[in-house]
């Protein structure tokens, strides 16, 4: 009997199972097609070369006198670009041997027919080639957004020639990129350089050649995981070409989400005076600030210790702009109240953040 009762039990749990093997629910099924994947582009234009076969030649060249080397670069691809600069693969040469250069160095001058006898003596001279420790260094930027190639909407000066920085000191090595700033899609930006011979420069430079490269490199916007992209903050002075004040410690860095639905960003840096400071994207127009600034942020920061600060802010007006931090008392409802320029410390590139 538990034998048959136990079969009629199997029997009832596999027809329970068939049954709900057919049993039909409501249902709704929808399916999104035809969904695509695309990179962008990051492409750069240098006075309309792509790629860039221009080579420049600067010659005689005298102590005192300053040869230009100038262009333009583009930003021809679909996104927002970084671009840094590089000067290097220094070759030095004696080029054209000359009698004063050959008898400053202690050299022998043969005649009639000339030529420098640099082991006349025994003593084995050598001729000095070190011409770019000689070339002052000068470096300014400006920024024209898509459209507009007449008002720059960004400039600063990177590099002057009061600074008193050489090529060698500028660029050591070969893998040392200056910053120049982001160029905004579609649009450019002028670069000057100017090679600056020091007039304190002898006859041993007499003749001398020097050959490099210039290297402009392009980078998308966020370098790093999750989409943090840097700009750096410096005090700056002299709003006719906001020369960046260099090596004071006085200075900032900022790291933010290119995209997402906050502006998410972290600051850390110093400052001159201690006091409440307000992080702030002024704008992108010449008027600053102008409508449309954001307060991110306020703290109190100590003179010469790390500052911080982050947070979260929910805006969709960052683009193509600039951030300072100002001294939160100069400050107030959109407008600047008063102008501490050496308390400020300012962009050295523009910024741009995609709410989504």
């Amino acid at each position: 009997m538990k034998k048959i009762i136990l079969s009629v039990a199997m029997i009832a749990a596999v027809a329970a199972i068939a049954i709900g093997a057919t049993t039909a629910y409501f249902s709704d099924t929808e399916t999104s097609t035809g969904n695509t994947f695309s990179a962008g582009t990051i492409d750069i234009a240098i006075d309309g070369q792509n790629p860039w076969t221009e080579n420049y030649q600067i010659g005689d060249l005298k102590p005192g006198e300053t040869g230009y080397i100038n262009f333009d670069i583009r930003n021809v691809g679909q996104n927002p670009v970084n671009v840094s600069k590089n000067v290097g693969s220094f070759v030095e040469s004696t080029g054209t041997v000359s009698e004063p250069e050959c008898t400053e160095q202690s050299g022998y001058w043969t005649n009639p027919n000339g030529g420098c006898n640099w082991n006349w003596d025994s003593q084995n001279h050598t001729d000095l080639n070190n011409v770019q420790t000689q070339i002052i260094y000068d470096l300014s930027v400006k920024v024209y957004a898509a459209g507009n190639e007449n008002t720059p909407i960004w400039w600063q000066s990177i590099y002057t020639d009061a600074e008193g920085k050489t090529l060698f000191m500028v660029y050591p090595y070969n893998t040392t990129y200056v910053a120049l700033g982001m160029i905004p899609v579609g649009g450019h930006m002028k670069v000057t350089q100017s090679y600056h011979f020091k007039s304190t420069a002898g006859n041993e430079y007499q003749g001398d050649k020097l050959s490099f490269d210039i290297t402009i490199k392009g980078e998308q916007m966020p370098q790093g995981d999750n989409g943090i992209t840097t700009v750096a903050l410096e005090n700056k002075t002299g709003a006719s070409n906001w020369d960046i004040i260099q090596g004071d410690n006085i200075e900032g860095t900022l790291s933010y989400k290119a995209q997402g639905p906050k502006f998410d960003y972290n600051f850390t840096g110093k400052v001159k005076t201690t006091g409440n400071y307000t992080l702030l994207y002024v704008g992108s127009t010449n008027d600053y600030p102008a409508t449309g600034s954001v307060v991110l942020g306020t703290n109190a920061f100590t003179a010469g210790t790390p500052g911080f600060l982050s947070g979260q802010v929910v805006t969709n007006s960052i683009t193509n702009g600039k951030i300072w931090l100002i001294p939160s008392s100069s400050y107030n409802n959109s407008v600047m109240t008063s102008w501490p320029e050496a308390d400020i410390l300012f962009e050295t590139g523009l910024i741009n953040y995609v709410q989504n």
